[in-house]
């Protein structure tokens, strides 16, 4: 046996070969062949028996005749690139067709051998494959092996991320993390009195082994497991109560045996006899939780106590109480479920309801009075409440179109395009209920607080392959980047209202609504009006040729459509 045979048979023993032949004697006498080079072969009788063979099994090379009924091996070898386009084919045939040779071409297919085989031929063809072969195998492997490194890493930076490397506490990112997920969350935060002195008279190396001391001793004191214990900073200490209920009497045992275990606390290292003392701050306000409990610390500690419990009688930032109520209301009502979509009617020329815009609503505490969002949205943006007010509307809105026959309209904001986990909630909302998407539209505030336009084009994108129609709302508001437009070619502009509702005076909105409409039109785009609020804004609208319409004029927000 020759080195090079020798080679060729060590590189395709272990290949599993699929061998597709109708020609029962030709099948028997090749067959005989591929027993010397292969060990394990799966025979089919036709094409059709071998795309059936090539959907159940794993295979390293494809061998088939081309010339078959039912199906030919070049159509098989299509289907079967559709499945695996790397899988390695190579077509035999009886007959010198150039037109065969040209589509085994197309095809990509890796060899194309006359028949009767010719052992030298065959054997070029089958060295050259079963080396691709290896070569692809060992850079498969090689990628395995990266991506199980890479997995590794990402698992070691995961544990750093979430845990303090010094006491194995749960970090400071971990505790942002948390807290956000929780409504009301309980939040002591322990600090460890004069601690730079300790820092100073003993050195960094004992005042790192001071808290490694102290962070096991307050693990041993929390044995509750709804509380969780994170180190926020050098001599900073959180603990989080993760239950929804708050509850005064437990946290009261718990500070006392905290005071009990920690306060006048020895700890020896290197025989050293170091005593820590500690303050105390207490929050249990819905919102705004680690700010809370950090001005209850620094409280506790200007005043020389002990510990603190958050009151708005210590707060020294500069809210108004109005200000601090709006927050209250705005997170009861999402609390107590009283956000609510209401639906606006946009119509055609001929007064005719096409589609609603969904609008924000908070229903007043004490009545069935609706609040419109001129008295809470500017506070909510503030303090980060609009983001889960947007996904209670815009939720709510999706499923009214998965239970109706409306097509709605509904507002993002450059923050909610942003927010990576709300947009494939409502992507996965979409794959769910199919075809909702072909009755949505969704509408971007056309403003300067948009930072990344690539972002927003990304988002159009993902979407429209739902059916999802786009709009860009407040267009003319005085950001009005058309090339922007131009690049992302929006379904609709809803003309700004400042514009619309002193159209009929102001002869420069007039112009400038003229010029929009006549702008879009070519464009392909339609025009919706905002705030038509009389028969005269309307005639006005119609005779500029915009295409659709909203405002009183017509109705009023609707809560049932």
């Amino acid at each position: 046996m020759s080195g090079s045979m020798g080679k060729l048979l060590s590189l395709s023993e272990n290949l599993k070969l699929l061998y597709v032949e109708d020609d029962k004697t030709a099948r028997e006498t090749t067959l005989k062949l591929f027993e010397n080079f292969f060990k394990d072969i799966t025979v089919a009788v036709d094409g059709q028996d071998g795309i059936e063979k090539f959907k159940e099994q794993k295979f390293d090379l494809v061998i088939s005749d081309i010339n078959m009924p039912n199906l030919n091996g070049l159509d098989m070898a299509k289907l079967i690139k559709e499945i695996r386009s790397d899988m390695p084919i190579l077509m035999l045939s009886a007959h010198n067709d150039s037109e065969y040779f040209l589509k085994a071409i197309e095809l990509d297919v890796d060899g194309y051998i006359l028949k009767p085989l010719s052992l030298g031929q065959f054997s070029k063809s089958l060295f050259k494959i079963a080396q691709n072969i290896k070569f692809s195998n060992i850079s498969k492997n090689y990628q395995l092996e990266l991506e199980n490194e890479v997995k590794k890493r990402n698992a070691e930076l995961e544990h750093k991320l979430h845990y303090d490397d010094l006491t194995n506490l749960l970090s400071r990112y971990s505790f942002f993390n948390d807290i956000q997920k929780l409504n009301a969350p309980v939040i002591l935060l322990i600090d460890i009195d004069k601690f730079r002195t300790i820092n100073e008279v003993y050195g960094s190396s004992i005042g790192s082994k001071v808290l490694s001391k102290f962070a096991q001793t307050l693990s041993s004191i929390i044995k509750d497991e709804v509380y969780k214990i994170y180190r926020l900073s050098a001599d900073e200490f959180a603990i989080v109560d993760t239950t929804k209920h708050i509850e005064p009497e437990k946290y009261e045992i718990l500070i006392e045996e905290l005071f009990i275990h920690l306060n006048h606390l020895e700890i020896i290292i290197d025989e050293n006899i170091i005593s820590v003392d500690i303050t105390i701050g207490l929050s249990t306000v819905d919102e705004n939780g680690y700010e809370s409990a950090k001005i209850a610390l620094d409280y506790a500690k200007q005043h020389k106590k002990p510990f603190i419990m958050y009151s708005t009688a210590i707060d020294y930032r500069k809210e108004s109480s109005l200000t601090l109520k709006c927050i209250d209301d705005i997170s009861l009502a999402i609390r107590d479920d009283r956000v609510v979509a209401v639906y606006q009617p946009i119509v055609d020329k001929q007064g005719e309801i096409i589609k609603h815009e969904t609008l924000m609503r908070l229903q007043d505490i004490d009545s069935s009075n609706l609040i419109s969002p001129f008295y809470f949205l500017d506070v909510a943006i503030k303090t980060r409440l609009y983001e889960p007010l947007s996904s209670v509307v815009i939720f709510k809105a999706l499923n009214m179109l998965a239970t109706t026959n409306h097509t709605l309209s509904m507002n993002f904001t450059y923050s909610d395009i942003n927010n990576s986990e709300f947009i494939r909630k409502v992507e996965n909302f979409l794959i769910l209920h199919e075809g909702v998407g072909r009755r949505t539209v969704f509408e971007i505030t056309e403003s300067e607080s948009i930072e990344n336009y690539d972002e927003v084009k990304g988002f159009i994108k993902r979407f429209r392959k739902y059916g999802v129609k786009i709009a860009i709302d407040d267009f003319g508001s005085g950001f009005s980047n058309f090339e922007y437009i131009l690049e992302i070619e929006p379904d609709y502009l809803k003309i700004d209202g400042s514009l619309v509702k002193d159209i009929d005076k102001d002869t420069r909105a007039h112009t400038l609504v003229e010029a929009i409409v006549q702008f879009s039109h070519k464009l392909g785009i339609k025009i919706i009006a905002e705030y038509v609020h009389s028969e005269v804004i309307f005639n006005m609208l119609k005779e500029l040729d915009v295409d659709e319409y909203q405002g009183f004029y017509f109705s009023k927000p609707l809560e049932n459509i």
